[in-house]
């Protein structure tokens, strides 16, 4: 099999042969992209055999970055390049400390980027004469924890990368069906932030203050405002066990509150009611996290187990029944 080689450069220091190969592509192919590139942008170069044959251009802005175009010439396709050269713009975009990365792509093109760790945030168009397919932005909330889910998963299963594409949708709400262990609160706010991204329709989670790590994350907070915007009807449950550690002080969770009172509900535990020494999080009633002790992260994680998302659910709501809308947080309540 031809051995495939990625390279990527800063745009402005793209060699002229690269420059040159690429602009041949786009003269062959009527669907190439032309790649976006500003200062701040980089390219990707796909080479099978030392012949360009394909390429992306990703523009970063801080830790946050757009794959602006990805092309595979048509007789290059269906061989995993374009997984694989994705793969690569994930690894070396999260090297360089990337937390977020997202893109635009058709609904073709949708079960490519599902199986990379992305997940649809907005419809961009419906299908006219000139664009004959509907439209999405996707983003992968963790490039680098989702790249090492995957090796793991290579590794566990004993499956290589062609199988995984075609047969499974890792860390991927209703179609990821393995169970996860964590260990550390890197691991636990990742998983967080990769499923609490995809909620269409509730998020309920305990946490121990609000000046946790967890409600402090900006991508957690944007992703409850991300289902608040998504779903008139969600329901989005905070219970703290105490309220008054960080009341009055700034914290994304609380400023995100204060403006959708009917979305976000804080309730505290009273004193007199026995308080939880574990953190629970549900999602759309088939995910879940699970963290048994407060004084360490040992816990599991489930995208797509309607038993275990119940069972947390009961919990959370053994809990909830006796709380109380928060006196230090009041200006949260309706």
């Amino acid at each position: 099999m031809s051995k495939l080689n990625i390279q990527f450069f800063p745009s402005a220091r793209l060699p002229e042969t690269f420059f040159s190969g690429i602009q041949t592509l786009i003269k062959q192919d009527t669907d190439s992209i032309i790649p976006e590139t500003p200062n701040n942008s980089m390219i990707f170069i796909a080479l099978l055999e030392d012949t360009l044959i394909g390429y992306a251009s990703v523009t970063v802005n801080q830790k946050f970055a757009k794959v602006t175009s990805l092309f595979i010439q048509e007789r290059n396709r269906g061989q995993l390049i374009g997984f694989k050269l994705m793969l690569d713009i994930l690894d070396k975009l999260s090297k360089t400390g990337c937390k977020k990365i997202n893109l635009e792509c058709s609904e073709a093109q949708l079960s490519l980027f599902n199986a990379l760790g992305f997940n649809v945030t907005k419809e961009l168009r419906q299908p006219d004469k000139q664009h004959k397919q509907k439209h999405v932005e996707v983003e992968n909330p963790c490039p680098a924890f989702f790249l090492t889910t995957l090796k793991q998963t290579l590794k566990t299963h004993s499956i290589n990368l062609e199988t995984l594409r075609k047969n499974y949708v890792l860390l991927g709400l209703a179609n990821d069906n393995y169970h996860y262990q964590y260990t550390t609160q890197k691991e636990f706010l990742s998983f967080h932030r990769n499923m609490l991204s995809q909620a269409q329709k509730q998020i309920w989670l305990i946490s121990d203050t609000i000046t946790s790590p967890l409600l402090n994350d900006d991508i957690v907070r944007d992703s409850l405002l991300r289902l608040a915007k998504r779903n008139a009807k969600a329901e989005i449950r905070i219970l703290l066990e105490d309220d008054k550690k960080g009341a009055g002080h700034f914290n994304p969770t609380i400023e995100l509150a204060q403006k959708l009172t009917s979305f976000i509900e804080i309730r505290t535990i009273p004193k007199s009611a026995k308080k939880p020494n574990e953190m629970i999080t549900t999602v759309d009633f088939t995910a879940g996290i699970f963290r048994k002790d407060l004084n360490n992260y040992a816990g599991f994680a489930h995208y797509n187990n309607h038993l275990v998302a119940q069972r947390l659910r009961d919990k959370f709501e053994n809990h909830w029944q006796y709380a109380q809308p928060s006196m230090q947080l009041r200006r949260l309540s309706l």
